[in-house]
């Protein structure tokens, strides 16, 4: 159950404070008081709230200034001015100044709680937003997984070839590696997005096959040929064409491929009449079509004119500090889709598979997680649950200077960053007493991200402050 929102009204005339209270609790929200600019700050830097409503008449302090210092400090912080009758002006200024929004006194509650569902509305579109952001820092993008710099290089490879016009991409990867999820990621983040994306896979059907399937044929063109058949490519019109295993098509269809990409145009098997399609081609290979070309395997004009912009898809043996994170991933899928429990990997397991080379990439640590996990009888995987492969993959142990065993890089990087990181929050909340904005100046980070790694380490700030405050009540 999620919190409700909290209100900060800041009012010196207590009958105001008592009506806004009760009012914003019967709409379901969490009233916080404060009679003064003093006591507001003090509760501002206690817990941030999700929306204050301000008067601009203080006994201690110039709301309009009071106005420009919160804006300072917080930007996002939505605030709404109350002014009084007549006070037009001052409201235009602090409207200027950042303000939400105004009401003029005497208001009915219905009037502010519309403009205060209008601000909260905005203040959860853009956590929405943040929420997408931090997917990259956590290591999602899309379909894909991934905090190494190898991947965050090919997130920034995928966004700029999105954006841009080009309507050619060769996608070279191993197998496994996960190209069709990058041609896949492409299209999602392009302005065809809405389109239809097709794909093929070149290895599949035999040559005529898989010239009647991209291009379709029209009644006669040979024996089974009842109807007249649109090609993929039709299909496709407007939208993105994946080719998996370019490599494996054959010389007389590359031809024709060919003259899609120079032209935009093709004909039907068996046809006469010129079709013109607006398609972008994804190809992939897990082969070198430069050796393909210099064997006479592959034509070398459609070789340049695919590989306008090359995408390498790293291999899993590159992405060391990705293979734990897609573990786990894989872990939750399949524990969700199995209705089992499995709590995780033991220490030894993870060294395990960090040890291994992983020649099916991606695709085998995702199969050997969904076995493991649907037969798995424990609460933790043990290396002997994972295949005799892996488990002889794993260094023998060598011992350090303690006489405790070395444990591989990434494995005591981990652990030695978890360590500092708990660490130096606890210190800076006890230095700050609890107070997260402080706590925020002090590491020079935003609270947001500070908060993020409070909840990660299980810290709550106000268990760390000294003498504990509780909110006005209505």
């Amino acid at each position: 159950m999620t919190r409700p929102r909290q209100v900060l009204i800041v009012d010196d005339e207590e009958n105001i404070r008592k009506f806004l209270g009760k009012s914003l609790e019967r709409a379901g929200y969490e009233p916080r008081l404060a009679k003064s600019g003093a006591e507001a700050f003090a509760q501002i830097d206690r817990e941030r709230p999700d929306l204050i409503v301000l008067d601009v008449r203080l006994p201690d302090a110039n709301g309009m200034e009071m106005l420009k210092d919160i804006r300072r400090r917080d930007p996002d912080l939505p605030i709404i001015i109350i002014t009084a009758h007549g006070e037009i002006r001052m409201a235009v200024e602090a409207m200027r100044d950042g303000a939400f929004d105004f009401v003029a006194k005497p208001f009915d509650f219905n009037t502010l709680n519309r403009s205060i569902e209008k601000a909260l509305q905005i203040v959860s579109m853009r956590e929405e937003l943040t929420a997408l952001k931090s997917v990259w820092d956590r290591g999602m993008y899309m379909g894909l997984i991934g905090q190494s710099p190898v991947m965050h290089k090919l997130f920034r490879t995928i966004e700029r070839i999105g954006a841009s016009a080009s309507t050619t991409v060769l996608i070279t990867g191993e197998t496994g590696s996960g190209k069709e999820v990058v041609a896949r990621t492409i299209h999602e983040k392009s302005d065809r997005a809405s389109a239809p994306f097709v794909a093929v896979n070149c290895a599949t059907l035999d040559g005529h096959l898989l010239e009647s399937e991209l291009f379709g044929h029209t009644r006669g063109a040979f024996t089974d040929a009842k109807t007249n058949k649109p090609g993929l490519f039709e299909v496709a019109d407007g939208g993105t064409m994946f080719l998996d295993e370019i490599g494996e098509m054959d010389l007389r269809l590359q031809a024709k491929l060919l003259r899609v990409l120079e032209d935009k145009t093709f004909r039907r098997v068996g046809g006469t009449r010129d079709i013109r399609v607006d398609v972008r081609v994804l190809a992939a290979t897990n082969v070198s079509l430069e050796g393909r070309v210099r064997d006479g395997r592959f034509r070398e004009d459609l070789f340049y004119r695919l590989s306008v912009i090359p995408v390498r898809v790293p291999p899993l043996r590159e992405r060391g500090e990705d293979i734990l994170l897609l573990a786990d991933t894989f872990l939750r899928r399949y524990n969700h889709e199995f209705s089992r429990n499995v709590m995780g990997f033991s220490g030894a397991a993870r060294e395990a598979l960090m040890a291994y080379r992983w020649p099916g990439n991606v695709r085998e640590l995702r199969n050997v997680v969904e076995r493991t996990v649907l037969l798995e009888t424990k609460d933790l995987i043990e290396p002997d649950s994972l295949p005799t492969a892996i488990v002889r993959a794993r260094p023998p142990k060598v011992l350090g200077e303690e006489g405790a065993p070395l444990e591989p890089f990434h494995s005591a990087k981990g652990k030695m960053v978890e360590s500092f990181e708990k660490e130096y929050l606890e210190r800076l909340l006890r230095a700050c007493e609890g107070n997260v904005t402080q706590a925020a100046l002090i590491a020079e980070m935003d609270r947001s991200s500070l908060q993020r790694l409070f909840r990660k380490h299980g810290l709550v700030s106000r268990t760390y402050r000294s003498a504990p405050e509780t909110a006005a009540t209505p």
